[in-house]
């Protein structure tokens, strides 16, 4: 009798075992990662006699390889501000430049204002960013329909199992972690040089669960998963960590009447490992335009800007910031921005017929951002911001923090 409810628990355990099986694929690099889910050759299923042909040539790992470089043509962390916690304004009425006395500049965005010939401003921060939506979605779901040329149909294009469709549930999760350093040296009065140089860490998790969706008068013996030949269910995780993408920056003070005002330049060099996401793989130069005044307590700047991607010109892009800087006590500095990206053919750009009605790069893209600056001492000065997305569009973070410390030689 105990033999018998034994062999009865197996033969019920081990189906359950085998339909939960998950396949650990590997790569040598994040994007080959991506790649190998289902063995880098596409979904097989069970051999039944009739051999399975979904979607068109190739269109599984054609979306992988489309998710690999949405996620290579970004930057996972912005550039922190060039503003040191000293500041100099052309002061009309003198004919000289003046410290600002006051407000200690923005975290993320920029101001008019430029640092003063033979200051010298650095800091070093730390950024975390939360990726794991698309488009708002935890979860993408592909579909793959059958495909319907006479070679896969064999000459039987009413056959009802042609309607069946093998839908593929996407869960991904990409935690990128920056150390950044920054300096801004005031070359003259009105001309400031930077560097910036993030060292990154990308830790990267893959989820994908696949399922056959049998059309209406269809047999499920014809197509189903056989998890000896391949599971369903496939996972993956990989870290890689390296410098990121280096930025040189130059910032000119415009004699503009009644606000102070600068045209800035940032020059992104592809210096980042692209296959494991710490850079574009692409030259990046922008150019801004840089507004700002001081009115007692509030500072309000506005940045106007386009960038040009060298080899990706779908992903050029115009960009703006809005917002102000709050005197709230004199240690204490609060900063409110409003921070968008547009991309003219931005939704255009590494779409997929599986992946249908969904923007994996959006064209359109506004965060919100609220951070402070808690002066340490003289020259010293402790810096916090928290960036929210404020719309849905894309490849977007639930979150990115940054913190750290800058200081005045």
């Amino acid at each position: 009798m105990g033999r018998r409810i034994a062999l009865l628990l197996v033969s019920l355990l081990v189906p359950c075992a085998l339909q939960a099986q998950v396949t650990i694929q590997h790569g040598n690099t994040l994007s080959d990662l991506i790649n190998n889910l289902y063995g880098g050759d596409g979904i097989q299923l069970a051999d039944t006699g009739h051999q399975a042909h979904f979607g068109q040539t190739g269109d599984l790992q054609a979306f992988t390889r489309t998710l690999q470089s949405v996620l290579q043509a970004r930057s996972f962390f912005p550039i922190p501000s060039a503003v040191g916690l000293v500041s100099y304004h052309f002061d009309e009425t003198t004919g000289t430049y003046q410290r600002i006395q006051g407000a200690l500049g923005p975290v993320l965005s920029e101001r008019g204002s430029t640092t003063g010939k033979g200051n010298l401003n650095l800091s070093f921060s730390y950024t975390f960013a939360d990726y794991q939506q698309i488009a708002g979605n935890d979860t993408a779901e592909l579909v793959l329909p059958h495909c319907l040329t006479v070679a896969c149909t064999g000459g039987h294009s009413d056959a009802a199992y042609l309607n069946d469709t093998i839908h593929v549930q996407l869960h991904f999760r990409l935690k990128s972690q920056a150390l950044t350093f920054a300096a801004v040296y005031g070359v003259s009065n009105n001309f400031d040089l930077g560097l910036v140089v993030p060292y990154e860490r990308n830790d990267l998790q893959v989820f994908t669960h696949a399922f056959v969706v049998v059309s209406p008068g269809s047999s499920p013996a014809i197509h189903h998963f056989d998890p000896t030949v391949e599971t369903p269910d496939q996972s993956g995780t990989g870290t890689a960590v390296g410098i990121g993408d280096i930025t040189a920056r130059g910032k000119y003070r415009l004699p503009l009447h009644g606000v102070d005002s600068a045209a800035m330049v940032d020059l992104t060099l592809p210096t980042g490992d692209k296959e494991n996401f710490l850079g574009t793989g692409h030259t990046r130069l922008r150019a801004s335009y840089i507004a700002s005044k001081s009115l007692k307590r509030f500072t309000p700047h506005l940045n106007a800007g386009y960038e040009v991607e060298f080899g990706q010109t779908k992903l050029d892009a115009f960009a703006y910031t809005l917002g102000t800087e709050i005197l709230a006590s004199p240690k204490l500095t609060l900063t409110t921005d409003l921070i968008g990206v547009v991309r003219p053919r931005g939704a255009d750009a590494f779409v997929s017929p599986v992946l249908p009605n969904v923007q994996l790069v959006g064209r359109s893209e506004i965060d919100g951002a609220l951070g402070g600056k808690w002066k340490l001492g003289v020259d010293r000065a402790f810096l916090f911001n928290l960036l929210l997305p404020l719309n849905k569009t894309g490849i977007r973070p639930l979150y990115v923090v940054t913190a750290g410390l800058q200081g005045t030689m």
